[in-house]
């Protein structure tokens, strides 16, 4: 199947400057000839997005791209503006480079037998009401209020059914797929990603 990669910006203000960060996704999927309507997984990678948001962040573009070819052989089939604020309104804020960490087991290298991960990083800017205070600093690991939200996240972005596209299921670059069964996982404790420097 071919691979689509979806990037939605955002932007949030750090260090007195507006940051923007992408959130990148890769999902295997139909293949699509002359197809140029790939708005419906923008759309929804948008909504899942907002509910996991802080109301500090502000949605800026989405993009999606053909990726399983080479840079010269790989196009851009859609740019467009998205709008408006993350969802969330209420909790606990947290440091803007401080992540939400969910991930999907993708199997065993072949030559280690170690573990393979597909992780996606959230800087939500908040943890919800009833997030344990000290779980904000990462002294304490989350509790269950805290994951429920992130891992609703996880399940809907895991597959994409798009009306009139077909089915999408998520992936890394390099076509490893969550294990049959295998449903994200949201991680303990938070971590820090920080922001790229122009």
């Amino acid at each position: 199947m071919p691979l689509y990669a979806i990037s939605i910006t955002k932007q949030t203000v750090f260090h007195a400057l507006s940051e923007k960060f992408d959130t990148v996704y890769y999902y295997d999927g139909p293949i699509q000839l002359g197809s140029n309507n790939f708005d419906g997984l923008v759309d929804q990678l948008v909504t899942s997005e907002k509910k996991v948001f802080s109301s500090d962040v502000t949605f800026v573009q989405g993009r999606v791209w053909s990726a399983g070819g080479t840079k010269a052989e790989n196009e851009t089939l859609l740019i467009r503006d998205v709008t408006g604020p993350g969802a969330s309104t209420a909790g606990i804020r947290i440091h803007p480079e401080a992540c939400v960490m969910v991930e999907w087991e993708c199997g065993r290298k072949s030559t280690l037998g170690r573990k393979v991960y597909l992780r996606k990083y959230i800087r939500s800017g908040y943890l919800p009401t009833g997030t344990n205070q000290e779980a904000a600093v990462a002294k304490e690991a989350l509790n269950a209020t805290a994951k429920l939200r992130y891992k609703t996240y996880a399940d809907e972005v895991q597959r994409l059914d798009i009306a009139g596209l077909g089915v999408f299921n998520i992936s890394s670059p390099s076509l490893r797929t969550p294990k049959a069964a295998s449903n994200g996982v949201v991680d303990n404790f938070l971590r820090t990603r920080e922001f790229r420097r122009n």
